[in-house]
C-alpha cells in the first residue's frame, strides 16, 4: 500500500502488523516486493515491509534510483510505519546495497543488517557497471529479450521457484536509463571507503553470497573489515549451492536464516563462514 496523502511514500506490502519487531525488505534492481513472496509467509512471527524501492513498480514516481534517494525514502517509511521507528533490514542484490546506505546515514534506524549479493564491485563487474552500453544487451539477453517459456526452463534448471509475478513486473521495470543509472551508483559503493563507513556505524551485519556467481572473495574481505572495526559480531557466509537471488531458490532456509539473524542465534546448516 501507500500513503495518499504522501505520494513519496514508497509502496510496500504491510504483513503480521500486530507483531511487536518489523523487518524492511529491500529487493534488487529491476525487481519488486514480490521478490519476497515466498520469504514472507515463513516469518509469521515478525511484523513485515515489502517495498518497491524508487523507479520501480508501485514507486515509480518517488525519485530516479540513486542510493541517497532510496536509503532517505526507505529512512522515512521505518520512521512512519515500522513499530518503534525502528527495523531489522534485509536486501538482496541492489536492495542490500540500499540497506547498506541507510545503515550509514541513519544507523538509529536499523535493527541490524542483512544483506545477500550486495559486494562491491570488482575487475570486470565495475568495468561491466561503468560501461552501460556493454552491459545493457548482456542483461536484457538474459532477461527481457528472453521468451518467458525460455526464462521458466533457465531458472527452473538454476533451481529458482516459479516466480511469473515477478518476472513480469520485472520485465516492466527493465530500461536502459534504470539500468545506467542504478549500477553506476552501486559501482560509487567501494571497499575503500564505503564499507569502512559502514562498519563505523557499529550496526551488527551479516553479509552473505551464493555459492555459485557471487563473489566471496569480498564478502570475506566486508565480514573481516566490519567484525574488526565496527560490531564483533558481524559476519560474512557463503550459502551453498545458492543462486545470486537464492530467497526465490531456498525460501525458507532464507527465512530462517533472517530469523536467526535478528534474534543473534546461530544461522542455520548450509551456511559457512567466510573469514
Amino acid at each position: 500500500m501507500a500513503n495518499a496523502d504522501d505520494p513519496a511514500e514508497l509502496f510496500h506490502v504491510s504483513m503480521n502488523s500486530s507483531a511487536g519487531v518489523t523487518i524492511v525488505f529491500l529487493h534488487g534492481l529491476f525487481c519488486s516486493n514480490l521478490e519476497f513472496g515466498l520469504v514472507a509467509p515463513h516469518l509469521t512471527d515478525y511484523h513485515i515491509l515489502m517495498v518497491d524501492l524508487p523507479a520501480h513498480s508501485g514507486s515509480r514516481e518517488c525519485g530516479p534510483f540513486t542510493l541517497a534517494n532510496c536509503a532517505s525514502r526507505v529512512a522515512g517509511l521505518i520512521r512512519n510505519r515500522a513499530h518503534n521507528g525502528r527495523a531489522h533490514v534485509v536486501g538482496v542484490s541492489a536492495g542490500g546495497f540500499v540497506g547498506m546506505q541507510l545503515a550509514i546515514h541513519d544507523p538509529e534506524l536499523v535493527m541490524s543488517l542483512y544483506v545477500s549479493g550486495a559486494t562491491p564491485f570488482q575487475g570486470y563487474q565495475h568495468w561491466l557497471a561503468t560501461h552501460p552500453r556493454a552491459l545493457y544487451p548482456l542483461l536484457a539477453a538474459t532477461g527481457s529479450w528472453v521468451p518467458d517459456s525460455a526464462y521458466d526452463w533457465a531458472t527452473s534448471r538454476m533451481g529458482l521457484l516459479p516466480h511469473e509475478q515477478l518476472r513480469a513486473e520485472t520485465k516492466q521495470n527493465f530500461s536502459f536509463k534504470l539500468m545506467k543509472l542504478g549500477y553506476s551508483q552501486l559501482a560509487d559503493f567501494t571497499v575503500e571507503s564505503s564499507v569502512p563507513a559502514l562498519a563505523g556505524t557499529g550496526v551488527r551485519t551479516l553479509v552473505v553470497v551464493g555459492e555459485v556467481v557471487d563473489d566471496a572473495r569480498t564478502a570475506g574481505l566486508m565480514g573481516q573489515l566490519l567484525k574488526e572495526n565496527g560490531s564483533p559480531d558481524s559476519e560474512a557466509v557463503l550459502v551453498k549451492g545458492a543462486q545470486h537471488l537464492w530467497d526465490l531458490q531456498f525460501p525458507l532456509l532464507f527465512a530462517q536464516s533472517v530469523t536467526a539473524w535478528t534474534e543473534g542465534r546461530e544461522l542455520p546448516d548450509g551456511f559457512k563462514k567466510l573469514q
